[in-house]
């Protein structure tokens, strides 16, 4: 951009004109050459697993969710799996980078010091495979995160191949010039410019290693955007590769990608963050934004993107305060949760949510607090509301379509529908009641199947009527086209998992 504000004051105006189109031309094909490459590249691919489309994934910090590591993971995945949960994310599980003498150590799981390697503060191989093992036998599948943008500066990779990093003095074989990683002194920058170094097939070789001794079902990948746009740290190239390769070692393995842009959605990520959702959501439940608004950010975030492209949906997360503190307490949680769970995309539960962990944090290393003063109530709540996601799949991939209400500032209602089974979700984000009017297309009357943890139970007037009271959420179900309802299903697995939902 200098040089050519430099080089335009001085050229007249028919010479300044051409050099634009000129420009613009080379711009408009460049972009046009890197849109077909994407385009083509995603169209060779094979679709997203067809489990995803029902997953309710579930994320465990080994370090704070047991003192037991993978064993006490393993002695919760039946508890888990009656909960709901039918996808487990395991944060990272290698061993944690410490410290050397110019550069500290944070604790960080994130800070990977051997790539094959498992944590023994969380047990051996043989645990961890039993993990894997248990959580297919109960129909679950078992995500790892993997984190391929930097290392630890102990990691044996920065002695055996400095050509993997990237190096102040553009040396690859200078171990002493490899640079930070964006602005974390834990870490060191891992460099994907080059195809030929010898990275590329590290992390290929690296990721089938896990798939074919483990078995594991997917990976999720940190920083996969950052910085976000063509300056990313790990380049589309190698991302594109990485899929292919991942999906012949096994078809149906999942890529979930730690970012939000549409340049990376099936190019390799089947699933990303709904992070723009998330913000918009915190910033209702705590009124600093009209519950209208939501509507926008979700069109934002359905429109624009490949079809296929899904979007996990997360109220909290390892990078993220406690659910509670940061929505503003336990009501306005559970309103954000009933929307979490019943819009589309692929629900989050951070571990410790379904127990409304107090001792929860941003990159906390606190054990998860399982007797916190309100578990009772938020495991009864999270147990019924899994159940009714999981029984019926109009909350999981049907149709949405907003309706209008009189209190667009507070209330927020939408109906999801598969042409069987037709839900309506009334959410109040206010602290006030509520009364008016909801659009609400004619039909058959509808049967109140809202949660545990309303303020109204299940006693909300018929909607048509907008009557809530504060923190208020309702959600209604009806069969269509003479089909049978699903209500039936949802209360017999409510039932069955009330009486055995018990923590840790």
């Amino acid at each position: 951009m200098q040089e050519f504000s430099h080089h335009s004051a001085h050229q007249s105006p028919t010479r300044f004109t051409h050099f634009i189109r000129f420009g613009c031309c080379r711009v408009a094909l460049v972009i046009a050459a890197l849109l077909f490459t994407t385009v083509s590249a995603v169209a060779k691919q094979p679709p997203p697993p067809e489990w995803l489309n029902s997953a309710v994934v579930y994320c465990v910090y080994p370090q704070i969710f047991s003192t037991h590591g993978f064993q006490g993971v393993t002695a919760q995945l039946d508890r888990l799996h009656r909960l709901g949960a039918n996808v487990i994310w395991l944060m990272p599980i290698t061993p944690m980078g410490q410290a050397t003498p110019n550069h500290p150590a944070f604790g960080s799981p994130y800070a990977v010091q051997d790539y094959y390697a498992v944590n023994p503060d969380y047990g051996s191989e043989a645990d961890l495979k039993e993990l894997v093992r248990t959580a297919h036998g109960l129909g679950m599948k078992v995500l790892l995160d993997e984190v391929l943008n930097h290392t630890s500066w102990d990691n044996q990779l920065t002695i055996r191949h400095p050509e993997f990093y990237r190096h102040s003095d553009n040396n690859p074989h200078d171990p002493g010039s490899e640079q930070v990683a964006f602005t974390f002194n834990d870490v060191v920058q891992l460099d994907y410019r080059f195809p030929h170094s010898g990275l590329w097939t590290y992390m290929d070789e690296m990721l089938k290693y896990w798939i074919n001794t483990y078995d594991v079902d997917g990976f999720r990948f940190d920083t996969a955007n950052n910085p976000p746009g063509l300056e990313r740290m790990i380049n589309q190239d190698f991302w594109l590769h990485l899929r292919t390769v991942l999906k012949a070692a096994k078809p149906d393995v999942l890529l979930l990608g730690e970012e939000e842009d549409t340049s990376l959605a099936l190019a390799p990520f089947e699933l990303d963050y709904g992070w723009n959702l998330q913000s918009a959501v915190q910033q209702v439940a705590n009124g600093t934004r009209k519950a209208s608004d939501l509507q926008g950010v979700w069109k934002k975030q359905t429109s624009g993107w490949p079809a296929g492209t899904m979007h996990l949906s997360l109220i909290q997360n390892w990078d993220l305060d406690a659910d509670f503190k940061i929505y503003g307490g336990t009501l306005n949680t559970m309103d954000v949760a009933t929307l979490n769970f019943t819009l589309n995309g692929v629900p989050l539960l951070f571990n410790g949510e379904e127990v409304g962990n107090d001792q929860s944090g941003n990159n906390t290393h606190k054990p998860i607090h399982w007797d916190a003063p309100q578990a009772q109530a938020f495991t009864r709540f999270y147990t019924d509301l899994l159940a009714l996601r999981n029984a019926n799949p109009a909350l999981q991939q049907g149709a949405v379509s907003w309706e209008s209400n009189s209190a667009p500032a507070q209330v927020v209602s939408y109906l999801r529908s598969n042409g069987t089974t037709e839900f309506l979700i009334e959410i109040n984000f206010s602290s006030k009641a509520v009364q008016g009017t909801v659009n609400v297309p004619a039909g058959r009357p509808w049967t109140d199947v809202s949660p545990s943890g309303s303020p109204s139970g299940r006693n909300h007037v018929q909607p048509g009527v907008l009557e809530l009271q504060p923190h208020d959420f309702a959600v209604f179900e009806r069969s269509t086209a003479g089909a049978n309802s699903g209500l039936q299903q949802a209360q017999d697995a409510r039932s069955t998992t009330a009486a055995n939902s018990g923590q840790r």
